[in-house]
């Protein structure tokens, strides 16, 4: 009947940033070239039936060794790679397609 008040902020999630990813998982693998680590992730898998996810963050510095369990804040950006011609089986039409890779850089 009385319940308490409670005010806006409590028990409401955080909203991350925009562009902003929050990844949690095991170091695999990591490698470094010129002053940039790459940590090489693999998540949980959602389910028993599926696979995986992996993924590479970018930082300055090294963010576990390999196999720790860790969670890092990311920054999703992307670029475009150079346009192909491909060929849509079904209707034989010419299409251009831009592939996109996606990046994530660690929040540090």
């Amino acid at each position: 009947m009385n319940a308490p008040a409670t005010s806006p902020t409590q028990g409401a999630a955080r909203t991350p940033a925009f562009m902003q990813v929050t990844i949690k998982g095991r170091v695999d693998a990591r490698r470094r070239h010129d002053k940039t680590t790459y940590t090489r992730i693999v998540t949980p898998a959602p389910d028993p039936y599926s696979r995986p996810q992996t993924v590479e963050v970018r930082s300055k510095g090294a963010l576990g060794q390999v196999g720790d369990e860790i969670v890092v804040q990311a920054l999703l950006g992307g670029y475009t790679r150079k346009p192909f011609r491909s060929m849509d089986k079904d209707t034989g039409e010419t299409l251009m397609v831009t592939p996109v890779d996606l990046t994530l850089d660690a929040v540090e």
